[in-house]
């Protein structure tokens, strides 16, 4: 999308009220800036004992999953089969 310009191109002025909202807008994207900077220096400084990405490493792949949930059925069955037995 091109950018469009401020001002008319003709002779009248431009809307009065985009000054005034251009300035609200520059002072909140200082003010969300500040903010970052200041969760970015927190996190760093206060929470330097969690995990990192690098520490937690990769995500199992699906087929570990699939694995891991055939291994807990598999439990449940002969859990409910000694039950069975027991009765």
């Amino acid at each position: 999308m091109p950018d469009s310009p401020l001002e008319r191109m003709g002779s009248g002025p431009y809307d009065s009220g985009m000054e005034a909202r251009v300035t609200r807008l520059e002072e909140d994207v200082r003010t969300i800036k500040d903010t970052v900077i200041r969760l970015e220096t927190l996190s760093t400084a206060t929470f330097p004992h969690l995990a990192t990405k690098a520490d937690v490493g990769e995500k199992p792949s699906k087929t570990c999953m699939w694995g891991i949930l055939a291994a807990l059925l598999t439990a449940y069955a002969c859990g409910l089969a000694a039950l069975a037995i027991l009765k």
